[in-house]
């Protein structure tokens, strides 16, 4: 730290400066945030998961003077037109300036400057003092009580008010470790760091818990006996967003864990009301030096036993917002703040939660939270997630409509009609959701929170990509992507085919039938809509319609991205699928589409093109790392029966993607998923015939050579050849350069 305070004198930061920190949970990054106070500058976390043009308005909105980025947050300034004098990483070793000594600053300056998640959809700065920082050491710092031989493990991140405190502020006070997780967080990279680093207290949000929890059952059903994957942890956090009494009965029943429930905004830093135990529906009780108190529209304090606003009052309350002076008046009043909360205050103190302030949906005069009408179909079998806000029907008239997130392999409308029948059994004519939308997932902030201005924006029928990585929600839904919805949605481009009718952000399953059985089914899913071109896209073996992710995001907001997955049955051929991917991706093919196959992807995209013939019209083709399997030593062990033999192969050959997953779950989640899928085309590329093609090719991929392709693909069906940096799977690792490939081939 006295390192990094040297290279930022040197540079001239010091008292006020705003220094922007955008970069993932790491030890370069709290250094940089000491760093930044040594020397009485103001820190901004700020997460690299965000977008170029959010980054760039926080950039402005806070005035920064200096920016510290790692690698991902230097590729997304530069894109968001950042020009600030930098430090990184290797600004946290002794250099040749002179240490400055630290510079005081007074209780009230302004530390620390972190920016609302979004929920709302209006991102606002939070200025918080020093006085708030020690108020929540003295505050939830004392319910915590760390101890020096405590590890503090925590999924929300550095640049969130939660996290901030979870990995920052409790552990150094205390003198306790901390685990610093990068990347977004899910279950399986989760369970992998409890298992190796054995926190003893785990900081999460109730999405993880809940991901935590399907994951021991789903344990259980196929190995029954003791649950251990937070046996070091003697204390669990909860907080961000609201926690079923529900989900807090079942994760201390199954992992005999003490959970505390908390509740808090970045307006008061950290959490200000919690229980001191595990106690199902309780939001439990302010910590200490806080006030918290229950008021009514005007301000004026209600009895206990009625609802309204919750209104904070103590030490951890921030200064205001930046430049949102309106805003100051309405948050920041009566001697706190409120939090945006609808609570009820017990006789005991005991806060119990409602809902969100801006959730309450006013029906027919009846004000009616969406947390009572989700937690009727809670348990409803085959329900992953359940949404309900309220939107304006056709006659201008608020009504509640309820999202659903089935779980893998349940029809929908099996399930649209089962909760249905659900709320009309438990709930009042007036609480009834007027819709039932079953959709692909839930879209959330880039901390993780339900955003729940997104539901109800006009129109929406699916649901939006995820702020941040794109990595599979840990609730339970399918891996993230943006989706028209049911009925709605941009129109096919092309001529439709059979099958492709869009359902709940996907396609219906387009089926391939052969000896009067289905061996190929196929739904597409729309990861990104746009008016420009289309990329359809096939993934790898073992791979599904999320691996695009990221390329779609690095691609021009013109562009619509659509991508598949496949289930294949024994016996199923490369002729099977190719039909298969020709029904369902007909609908989205125009002369201005570019279909797009990576690894086992390609095969079947050189298949596709060879069965739709002059069907593709004048939509291109492009085949990213077409496997040439066929003269590899490891081809015979790539089909074999034996798991340790297969997965020798498949890491010697670099068909296994990088992976956060134990070999237990590679063998019992991902040698199935790859041993079905190379069975379709064991001998890997063979060439294509009917057209030219583009090739991508990785500059260190091992299975795709320019010489072995060579051999298969002659000159005349070659179109044009194109490296990119990094090994087999450069689309997952390297997007960017991927995506400025495709943009260069075929610019609007």
């Amino acid at each position: 730290m006295r390192g990094y305070a040297a290279r930022l004198a040197a540079v001239g930061v010091g008292p006020g400066t705003r220094g922007l920190v955008l970069a993932d949970d790491a030890t370069p990054t709290v250094v940089a945030i000491l760093a930044l106070w040594w020397r009485g500058a103001v820190a901004v976390p700020v997460s690299p998961a965000l977008t170029e043009a959010e980054i760039a308005f926080i950039a402005r909105d806070c005035g920064a003077g200096f920016l510290h980025a790692d690698e991902r947050g230097t590729a997304v300034a530069d894109r968001a037109g950042v020009g600030l004098t930098r430090g990184g990483a290797d600004w946290a070793e002794p250099g040749a300036e002179p240490v400055p000594p630290p510079v005081e600053r007074p209780p009230g300056a302004e530390v620390l400057i972190q920016y609302t998640s979004g929920s709302t959809g209006n991102p606002k700065g939070v200025r918080h003092t020093r006085t708030g920082v020690d108020g929540v050491l003295d505050g939830f710092g004392r319910v915590l009580d760390l101890r020096p031989g405590d590890t503090v493990l925590s999924t929300a991140k550095l640049s969130f008010g939660y996290g901030f405190g979870n990995s920052l502020l409790f552990p150094l006070a205390a003198g306790a470790r901390v685990v610093l997780l990068s990347g977004p967080p899910d279950v399986f990279r989760l369970t992998a760091a409890i298992a190796r680093y054995r926190p003893t207290v785990l900081c999460a949000v109730p999405r993880i818990y809940a991901g935590l929890r399907d994951r021991a059952r789903q344990a259980a059903d196929t190995a029954p006996g003791p649950v251990r994957d937070l046996e070091s942890v003697r204390l669990a956090v909860s907080a961000g967003e609201h926690l079923p009494g529900s989900l807090c009965a079942d994760v201390t029943r199954i992992f005999g864990v003490r959970l505390l429930n908390g509740l808090g905004a970045t307006e008061v830093l950290h959490i200000v009301a919690t229980t001191r135990d595990s106690r199902p529906g309780s939001t439990g009780t302010a910590v200490p030096g806080t006030t918290l108190t229950v008021r009514d529209e005007a301000g004026r304090v209600l009895p206990a036993g009625m609802e309204g606003r919750l209104h904070v009052a103590g030490p951890s309350v921030a200064a205001g917002y930046l430049e949102r002076p309106e805003e100051n008046a309405r948050t920041f009043a009566d001697g706190g703040a409120y939090t945006g909360d609808i609570v009820r205050q017990e006789p005991d103190g005991e806060i119990r939660y409602v809902c969100r302030h801006d959730d309450l949906i006013n029906v027919g005069g009846y004000k009616v939270s969406p947390l009572e009408i989700e937690a009727t179909v809670r348990d409803l079998a085959g329900l992953a997630q359940c949404a309900v806000v309220g939107t304006r029907g056709a006659d201008g008239l608020e009504q509640a409509v309820a999202y659903l997130v089935p779980m893998p392999g349940v029809d929908p409308d099996a399930l649209r009609r089962e909760a249905r029948a659900v709320f009309r059994a438990a709930l009042p004519p007036f609480k009834r959701p007027a819709l039932v939308e079953v959709v692909a997932q839930l879209p959330v902030t880039s901390t993780g929170k339900l955003a729940r201005y997104r539901l109800r924006a006009a129109g929406v029928r699916g649901a939006a990509p995820p702020a941040g990585d794109g990595a599979s929600p840990v609730g339970g839904a399918a891996a993230a992507g943006a989706a028209p919805g049911r009925g709605g949605g941009s129109p096919a481009r092309g001529t439709p085919a059979p099958g492709g009718t869009p359902v709940a952000g996907r396609t219906a399953p387009v089926v391939a039938r052969r000896g009067g059985g289905d061996v190929v089914a196929v739904q597409m899913r729309v990861l990104r809509d746009g008016p420009g071109r289309t990329l359809i896209c096939i993934p790898y073996a073992g791979g599904s319609s999320g691996a695009f992710t990221r390329l779609a995001r690095h691609l021009p907001g013109s562009w619509r991205v659509v991508a598949g997955e496949a289930v294949y049955r024994d016996g199923a051929t490369v002729a099977d699928a190719a039909r298969a991917w020709w029904r369902a991706g007909a609908p989205y093919l125009s002369d201005r589409a570019v279909l797009f196959g990576h690894s086992l992807g390609a095969v079947l995209a050189a298949a596709l093109a060879d069965t739709a013939g002059a069907g593709l019209g004048g939509a291109e083709v492009v085949l990213s790392a077409p496997p040439v399997l066929a003269s590899g030593a490891d081809r015979p062990a790539l089909v074999s029966d034996d798991d340790e033999t297969l997965l020798t192969a498949l890491r010697r050959s670099g068909l296994l993607p990088a992976t956060s997953l134990t070999p237990d779950e590679i063998g019992r989640l991902l040698l199935p998923r790859f041993r079905r899928d190379i069975a379709l085309a064991p001998d890997g590329f063979q060439g294509v015939r009917t057209r030219p093609v583009h090739v991508l090719l990785g500059t260190e991929d091992r299975l795709c050579t320019r010489e072995a392709l060579a051999a298969l693909l002659p000159g005349d069906r070659l179109a044009s050849l194109h490296l990119v940096t990094g090994d087999h799977y450069f689309v997952t690792t390297n997007p960017a350069q991927t995506a400025q490939v495709l943009t260069g081939l075929f610019a609007d």
